[in-house]
């Protein structure tokens, strides 16, 4: 390598494939989750703070998000053929792009696409949770058969292990899956347009919104147990708190209507079941809510508990894997398993206004300490670790 190269900016490739994408009313939005979310503004943010570094867009099929308009990136569509989909799972649609464009790393954000590279590029992968493994019940089988058999092959090969939080961490090294030293914590960020607003007058008849309600956001499947909240809602109402419940989500993986069983159906005027709720109304749902709660079974992070302390709702969360970590002191927390510990939970707020009020402060100033310039710093930093001996003119 001679000395002019050693300093020369890094190809760095990102594998965009997990940022799914749907049209709403002629908008393009974020098809799937926490996932799409991280991919969409860790690129986002990458070309915001890194001038220097040329950055590779890659994905099978055309990407409609703005991100692949940006000027500092360049965007390779591969043709959306069925053979190039599947390819993409085991990586090895990626090789000949990355072997073409000279890529010093690529980066996959949802594992899936890794091991098949090839020295000299290095590879990062961000894997987001272990539910697959650790909730297997909670997923479709041919997803827990792909991450039995890929897991391992892909984390082996990967030079660093992204996770979102400590907890994930933890639940690699017990498992034997990626030694200690290949795995960086990089939390994720909180939009800053999730925020305190003043309510709208406006919102509340378009959404015939008549009393405090309890609120919910995540994808509609059971490892996020949104049903034990109609047992919360039921026991609140017994004890004289006229409350709604809104759960906002789209329907998943064995998503059925538990208004639509027999147990549930004396809840019906009460509960609220949305989907394809546009952002800016989404930030007010968080605002009016009087509580949101969060009872999933398992999360490699939690993105909506943030959101919604960003946005001044108080918040009781399930006391399992990242969750304490993520709203640390700033949330009350209770067993997933046990609607009555999250309606004792909920009693507690709605009968006590100053614990609700000082919970609602810890909860805007523990969403500020995260952001996602700060999840995209963290993630370069750690692209020039592991390409130092490139931008240094070691020799291969």
């Amino acid at each position: 390598m001679t000395a002019e190269s050693a300093t020369r900016p890094l190809r760095i490739g990102i594998a965009t494939d997990a940022l799914y994408e749907r049209v709403v009313d002629g908008e393009v939005r974020i098809a799937n989750g926490g996932v799409g979310v991280y991919v969409h503004q860790l690129v986002t943010h990458l070309l915001a703070v890194d001038p220097v570094n040329e950055y590779f867009l890659i994905r099978v099929g055309e990407g409609r998000f703005d991100i692949y308009r940006n000027p500092r990136a360049r965007s390779i569509f591969l043709p959306a053929t069925r053979f190039n989909r599947v390819a993409a799972l085991f990586g090895t649609a990626y090789s000949r792009p990355a072997r073409e464009l000279k890529l010093d790393l690529l980066h996959f954000p949802n594992m899936f696409g890794g091991g098949a590279l090839r020295p000299p590029v290095k590879e990062v992968a961000t894997l987001q949770d272990l539910t697959p493994i650790i909730v297997p019940s909670t997923h479709p089988m041919s997803r827990v058969i792909a991450y039995r058999m890929m897991i391992r092959r892909v984390l082996r090969q990967a030079d660093r292990v992204i996770v979102p939080s400590s907890a994930t961490g933890s639940d690699l090294i017990a498992r034997g899956m990626v030694p200690r030293d290949r795995i960086a914590n990089i939390p994720l960020g909180v939009n800053p347009l999730m925020r305190r607003i003043l309510p709208t007058p406006e919102f509340g008849a378009r959404y015939q919104i008549n009393r405090p309600f309890i609120l919910t956001v995540g994808v509609l499947e059971p490892r996020k147990n949104q049903t034990i909240l109609l047992d919360v809602l039921r026991e609140l109402r017994k004890e004289g708190h006229d409350l709604d419940l809104i759960i906002i989500g789209r329907p998943g993986w064995r998503w059925v209507n538990p208004l639509a069983t027999e147990k549930y159906r004396d809840l019906r005027p009460w509960v609220r079941i949305l989907a394809d709720i546009p952002d800016p109304d989404l930030i007010e749902f968080y605002n009016r809510a009087e509580i949101f709660m969060y009872p999933s079974f398992y999360e490699g992070f939690g993105l909506p508990i943030l959101e919604a302390m960003a946005c001044g709702a108080p918040v009781i969360s399930s006391a399992v894997s990242s969750m304490p970590e993520v709203a640390g002191s700033a949330a009350l927390f209770a067993d997933p398993r046990d609607a009555g510990a999250f309606a004792s939970q909920a009693l507690r707020l709605l009968r006590d206004p100053p614990l609700r009020q000082a919970m609602v402060e810890a909860g805007v100033e523990r969403a500020r300490t995260f952001s996602w310039r700060s999840t995209a710093e963290a993630t370069l930093a750690l692209y020039h670790e592991i390409c130092r001996p490139i931008t240094q003119g070691v020799s291969a």
